[in-house]
């Protein structure tokens, strides 16, 4: 079962009103392996979620006006900011996963070596990257508001958190 947790708009950061969806060691079971970000970016594919990744987070505030984003991570651990400055740390470690609704700030504040994620977007979309900088920041708002819900939740598919949490 997934965590909720709000974070409030933080001019230049939009945020939103939807929560954050924290999946504590979702998929521990799936990172014993040399194959793991394999593993894990194909359960994303089942419930809908691809143009997968792997890589970090930047070490800067920044968030998408046009899609969500699921993150996992498949190795090491970090500390993540999100909001934007002055909002709220969390620890992000190896099996966690978080799906950020758009428009959710994020930035990597500190993380060992070995910190590796995979990320993959609803529908395949293609992310934007906002660094908070727009002077058309209502219009950004409007973009963010106006992301539609994915149809199935990137971890528990039909039954999962987004259907219950994101209505």
């Amino acid at each position: 079962m997934a965590e909720t947790f709000y974070v409030e708009e933080n001019q230049p950061f939009p945020n939103n009103s939807l929560p954050v969806l924290y999946y504590p060691k979702r998929v521990t079971d799936l990172l014993d392996g040399s194959n793991s970000a394999e593993k894990v970016l194909a359960l994303f594919e089942q419930n809908g979620y691809s143009n997968g990744w792997v890589n970090g987070i930047f070490p800067y505030h920044h968030f998408h006006a046009t899609t969500h984003e699921v993150l996992a991570c498949i190795a090491g651990e970090a500390i993540v900011q999100l909001g934007g400055p002055d909002a709220e740390t969390y620890s992000f470690s190896k099996g966690d996963i978080l799906l950020l609704p758009a428009g959710v700030a994020h930035k990597r504040i500190d993380a060992n070596d070995e910190f590796q994620i995979v990320g993959a977007y609803p529908d395949g979309l293609e992310p934007d990257v906002q660094k908070g900088e727009a002077e058309n920041y209502e219009t950004i708002k409007q973009m963010v508001a106006s992301v539609a819900k994915p149809a199935k939740d990137p971890v528990e598919g039909e039954d999962g958190a987004v259907l219950k949490y994101w209505t």
